[in-house]
């Protein structure tokens, strides 16, 4: 089954919906013109999507044989960034730009959905095909998860990937266990007392505190780490007062952390949360951390890495696989793979002549030509997984 000769045909249809993605992004959990685009595309393509949520699609393509069941994930989320990348398509949406591929990995997966239901009777097994918002929040992950997409059928295992835009295409990026770092966005509250600028031993002073607490934790991973395990925290934002001579009573930091291990993440929470505690009660005052958004580590499964290494011998294109590529980022596929063996990986995307080219920025630009490729990658695996898995 030759999956990437029949992908290469459909490249003009994919280029069309990637560049109508691209031009109107939308940002969040609620994504009403890209969701309502891709549940249409769909539908006019012979499948039939199911919204599971205001802006989450899910595809059950059922195979004509009884097997298992392979979920594959796509975000369709955007990112608040006015675009510069020059492209024709740009987007008609100012302040927002698909930014981080996601507008690539909904047309991968749309592409793959055209070539398994075109052989759905040689299928042996389900493929369920997930399209999720709010991946940049970490929401949607969680969300489609709550609202049942791992169920009915029940998926075994599943599979994703995201566009790598510093390397070209032909490039394959995985690595066995922790792919992705767990992120925690956090708030930390601190409490004092304040009064006026010139009488500082009269007051607690928060501003103080919240320094004391800064230096504790850069400690904390410059001391408390070992170079093997990977982890870095960064306070992002301080907030607090408004006149040159009030001493205030609050102050607010921002941040995040990120980690590969989950060993290494449980220790550093507990860590955080005495000294952030400790700290201010040493100076008189109190503070507490809130986490406002989290995601977990992307685990890969060793043995389902190998297998797809394997069925990617006969696809018909040579990659240069890069192995221990771990990525520095992170995404709420974690939500998935903490459920059910998966692998993700990353793809080359870089388009030929462009140096600095880098997700999260206004001028990334990607090789459509991915768009074909990741298409067959999705489904060639997808359907000799399920071949060899019964």
């Amino acid at each position: 089954m030759k999956f990437l000769d029949k992908s290469k045909l459909n490249r003009d249809k994919l280029v069309e919906i990637r560049r109508h993605i691209h031009q109107y992004p939308e940002v969040g959990m609620h994504l009403p013109l890209t969701v309502d685009y891709v549940e249409k595309t769909l539908k006019d393509l012979g499948m039939n999507p199911e919204r599971i949520i205001d802006s989450g699609l899910v595809v059950n393509i059922k195979g004509g044989k009884p097997g298992k069941t392979l979920l594959i994930r796509a975000d369709m989320d955007a990112l608040p960034i006015l675009e510069e990348s020059g492209e024709p398509f740009s987007s008609k949406h100012e302040g927002k730009m698909h930014a981080c591929g996601h507008d690539i990995h909904t047309t991968m997966l749309i592409g793959a959905g055209i070539l398994l239901n075109e052989v759905k009777d040689e299928l042996e097994g389900n493929v369920k095909l997930m399209f999720q918002p709010g991946e940049e929040i970490f929401q949607g992950g969680k969300a489609m998860v709550e609202a049942g997409v791992l169920e009915n059928p029940k998926v075994d295992v599943a599979l994703d990937m995201h566009v790598h835009s510093p390397s070209e295409l032909g490039n394959l990026n995985y690595s066995k266990g922790s792919f992705t770092t767990s992120a925690d966005n956090f708030s930390i509250f601190v409490e004092g007392s304040g009064g006026h600028g010139s009488r500082p031993e009269s007051t607690t002073d928060p501003i103080n505190i919240a320094f004391q607490i800064y230096a504790a934790l850069e400690a904390l991973i410059a001391r408390e780490v070992a170079p093997k395990d990977y982890a870095a925290m960064s306070i992002c934002s301080i907030e607090s007062g408004d006149s040159y001579n009030v001493i205030p009573n609050k102050v607010e930091m921002r941040g995040t952390l990120r980690t590969y291990e989950p060993e290494v993440h449980k220790f550093l929470m507990q860590r955080i949360h005495d000294i952030i505690r400790l700290t201010a009660e040493t100076f008189g005052g109190s503070a507490h951390l809130e986490i406002e958004s989290s995601t977990p580590t992307i685990v890969n499964d060793s043995e389902m890495v190998d297998q797809i290494l394997t069925y990617m011998e006969d696809f018909g294109m040579e990659f240069k696989r890069n192995p221990q590529m771990r990525l520095p980022a992170s995404d709420d596929f974690g939500n998935i793979s903490t459920k059910v063996p998966s692998v993700m990986f990353s793809i080359g995307c870089k388009p030929k002549g462009v140096e600095h080219n880098f997700v999260h920025n206004s001028k990334v630009v990607f090789d459509e030509d991915v768009l074909p490729v990741g298409a067959a990658v999705f489904a060639h695996n997808a359907f000799y997984w399920l071949k060899n898995n019964k």
